[in-house]
């Protein structure tokens, strides 16, 4: 800018006073043409660096334990997850709305006080291979697909029958969309002062899903879905996060038995939030709602301790 100004003044444009020379080059009056002491080297503009340095982030493994209710059952949960990283996790280190997880399992013990064959002592509730979505926010400055997909054991409910069970099946699913980010962004980092380039902490998002099942516990052994998912992720602040989600499947097995549907709806409704004690520990309290009224135990409620490491 320095330089623009005296070409003008050379060539007869416009005048150059000293003062101006001194407005042009002051850190105060024009920080994005100002100069150094020594009239060499611009000084650096006051910019961090986004919060992904993997320095701080939490470790990749996770264990947890946590105490739930699903339907009348009391139980225990303990599980463990080899990596990476899901969207209620502490953010910090990784990148934005970061969403990867890969060979996570989960075990229930039940407080059951009967002989029914559907409410197992210890059983399975999940194995997941790999689950993730990967969210480019159509309003950021990097634009890009959402999509998502998991391949994984998982406990679902049938509810093509009367009171219908819960029954471990396999399950592929895909996912394609869009997402949006909104709110303020991070403007100036906290503990600086410095400007950051990070996009707006809160996150919505719709997407279009497919999916397969199969397993002895799902009528004629096998159902597909098409439907849609819509949620948002919400950044309470540092420490403190919350996710809702609005499942829409509607599911086909083809079954013409007179007591069977042969193809339904299931609304499945989430909400989870997530505490960091400090680095590498956390509370997260999580609930599901199934809508659909053939299903026997419709609600799920659990609180957790995870730990990192």
């Amino acid at each position: 800018q320095l330089n623009q100004a005296k070409r003008s003044a050379k060539l007869g444009y416009t005048t150059l006073s000293k003062d101006e020379i001194n407005s042009i080059k002051s850190e105060t009056v024009n920080s994005a043409s100002s100069m150094s002491a020594d009239e060499q080297t611009l000084p650096m503009l006051p910019i961090a660096t986004a919060d992904n340095d993997p320095i701080d982030r939490h470790r990749l493994q996770r264990t947890h334990i946590g105490a739930g209710q699903r339907g009348d059952n009391n139980y225990i949960e303990i599980g463990m997850r080899a990596g990476f990283h899901d969207t209620l996790d502490r953010p910090s280190g990784y990148p934005q709305f970061f969403d990867l997880e890969g060979l996570k399992a989960s075990l229930r013990i039940y407080d059951t006080e009967d002989d029914n064959v559907n409410n197992d002592r210890i059983e399975l509730q999940n194995f997941t291979l790999f689950r993730g979505r990967s969210f480019n926010p159509d309003n950021a400055a990097k634009k890009g697909q959402t999509w998502g997909a998991s391949i994984e054991a998982t406990q679902i409910n049938d509810g093509s029958q009367q009171d219908g069970a819960a029954h471990l099946v396999g399950s592929a699913t895909f996912e394609y969309g869009k997402s949006w980010v909104f709110g303020q962004s991070p403007a100036v980092d906290a503990d600086s002062g410095k400007l950051t380039g990070e996009m707006p902490q809160q996150l919505c998002y719709t997407l279009a899903t497919g999916a397969l099942q199969g397993g002895r516990g799902i009528n004629k052994g096998y159902r597909v879905g098409a439907g849609v998912n819509a949620g948002c992720r919400y950044q309470i602040n540092n420490r403190l996060r919350a996710q809702a989600e609005l499942q829409l499947p509607y599911w086909y097995h083809g079954s013409d038995s007179a007591e069977v549907r042969g193809h339904y709806w299931q609304p499945i409704s989430t909400i989870g939030m997530h505490y960091d004690i400090d680095k590498n520990q956390a509370l997260r309290i999580k609930a599901s709602y199934d809508w659909q009224d053939r299903v026997e135990d419709n609600d799920d409620i659990q609180l957790s301790y995870m730990r990192y490491f």
